[in-house]
Formats: structure tokens, sequence, C-alpha cells
């Protein structure tokens, strides 16, 4: 019983959901004959779905050959929202509205997530894959109150769904992306040459133009992968340990985090990430493409600037 339980309860499960809710989507869209080019996005997301399914068991090769035909129907420009993309869905006959319950099943994802890694961690397990874990159950718990709040159907919910993944188009897959190519950077020591480079051009001892360099170092790299977790592993490595923390002995939690925190202003800046700066302009219809990146560079220069100013703060000031 227990064994049955890890296994519902693991992360290869959440997986397998997430795959099934893909290879829905797809089938929907082959079957929408209104829809322009329903084959196109059809494999695409039937393919992912086969990857979330079997990744696990597949050899690495035939999951690469995956992701490059997911690649070639989007180059081709066969991935494109049909018109359900453009269709809101109706509230069902004689539904009540829901008032504020409407935000019960956004709050039930962080409520379930936050459990599942007390959970684990109570168990000994590993609280972040917990995290994971119930971050996909927490959905479906948000998928069963929507149901219930809005009385409509599970086809109605997956046509929903459908219509908003189409809407946002394959950038949904970019983060997983981005996320494989920070693993690459780190294994091939990217953050070497970096330093190289830095130590060529910076003076000596010269702190201040050391953690300017770190901070644009992982602001760049941010603006290219997309993501400031994926970057930091390499900048961290390659740039901050050798030339900040070891000759200046600064408390590696202050600068750590500040290192991490100012690659925010990096993803402010950047349409690599979509989740952020994408997919808004999709779910809002906006007419400029990078409207929100326009909209946030102030900030995110100011952002960079005060991290700037505080890590010299910290590392001089403060022993």
């Amino acid at each position: 019983m227990a064994g049955v339980a890890g296994t519902i309860f693991s992360l290869g499960a959440v997986y397998v959901i997430a795959g099934l809710v893909l290879v829905c989507f797809a089938i929907l869209t082959v079957a929408d004959r209104r829809h322009p080019r329903r084959w196109g996005p059809g494999a695409f997301w039937c393919v992912l779905g086969i990857v979330f399914i079997f990744g696990s068991v597949l050899p690495h090769w035939v999951s690469g050959l995956l992701v490059i035909v997911m690649v070639a129907l989007d180059g081709a420009g066969q991935v494109r929202a049909g018109l359900a993309a453009d269709r809101g869905a109706a509230r069902p006959h004689g539904a009540s509205r829901p008032g504020n319950q409407i935000f019960l099943p956004v709050v039930a994802i962080p409520m379930v997530t936050f459990a599942f890694a007390l959970t684990f961690r109570a168990l000994g397990m590993d609280a972040n894959r917990g995290a994971l874990v119930g971050l996909g159950y927490g959905s479906l718990a948000a998928m069963a109150l929507v149901l219930r709040l809005t009385g409509s159907t599970p086809r109605e919910l997956m046509a929903e769904g459908r219509r908003l993944n189409e809407l946002m188009g394959p950038v949904n897959i970019l983060p997983q992306l981005l996320a494989s190519l920070g693993v690459i950077f780190t294994a091939a020591r990217l953050g070497d040459p970096i330093a190289s480079g830095i130590v060529r051009l910076v003076p000596a001892d010269h702190l201040f133009l050391f953690v300017v360099a770190n901070c644009l170092s992982m602001t760049v790299l941010t603006m290219v992968l997309g993501n400031s977790f994926a970057a930091f592993p390499v900048i961290a490595a390659g740039v901050l340990v050798p030339l900040i923390i070891q000759p200046f002995g600064a408390d590696p939690a202050a600068v750590a985090i500040l290192t991490l925190s100012v690659g925010a202003s990096g993803t402010l800046m950047t349409p690599m990430a979509a989740n952020f700066n994408l997919v808004p302009v999709a779910l809002l219809g906006m007419k400029s493409e990078y409207g929100v990146i326009r909209a946030q560079l102030p900030f995110a220069v100011a952002l960079w600037t005060i991290h700037v100013v505080l890590m010299w703060s910290i590392i001089r000031f403060v022993r």
C-alpha cells in the first residue's frame, strides 16, 4: 500500500498527469475542424505530452529527437492559435456568479503545495520535491474547485485550458528549455571564461568594478537564459566566488542572495523570460509584443543600480 501511495504522490505521477492534459489539448485541437492548421498544433502538444508521460523511460536520444520535432513544427510556422483562442468560455446557463469564491482555486494551489512540502519534510523526504508534487496536485484541486464553483463540465474545462494554451503558444515550454540550457552552461564551466575576461579588464583589488562586473554578467546571462536560477550557478562558480568572496572576504550568504536577485533586473528586460514578458502580452491582447518589457525597463535599471551599490556597501563597510 505504501508503495502504491509513493508512486501516486511522486514527481513522475505529476509529469504523467501534465502529459495527459497536453494530449487532451492535442485531441481537442485536431477535432476542431474550424482550426486553420489543426494538425501542426495537435502534433506539437501531443509530442510534448509524450515527452512528459514517457520521458523517464525513453532513451535520451529519443527524447532529444522529439524535442527537435517540436522545434521543427514551430519553426515551420505550424503551431498557431485557432479560432478557439479568440473565444472565451461562456458561463453555463443558470449558473450563479461565484463572487469572491472565484479566488479559492487560486489560493488552493499554494496551500496544497505548502502542505505537500511540509509533509515531505516531516517524513524525512526532500521538501523541494514535495513542493513540486504539491504544485501538480494543487492544480488538480484548483480544477475541481473551478468545476464546483462554475458548474462547468470537464470537457468545458479542457476546452478553456486548450484555448489559453493555444493563445500563449510554444512560449509555454521556453522556461524548461532555458533551464536545460543553464544546466549545460554550468557543466561546460561557462563562468571560467567570463571570469578570465573580467580579470583582464578590471584592475586588481578594485572592489567596486568587480561588483559591477559580477552584477552585469549575472544580468546579461539571465537575459540570455530567461531565468536567474539557471544563470546563478554559472556566475556564482565562475565570478562571484573566485573574484569577490575569496579575495575580499565577503559574506557568502549576503552577496550570493544579492547576485541571485540582481538577475531579476535581467528578467524584466528580456523576451526570453516568456512567462513574465510574452505570455501577458498574448493573454491581454496587447498591440506591442514588447510593451511589457518597455514598461519595466526603468524599474529594471533602478533595481540593478541599487543592487550594485548595496553589494559594494555590504562588502566594503560590513565585515
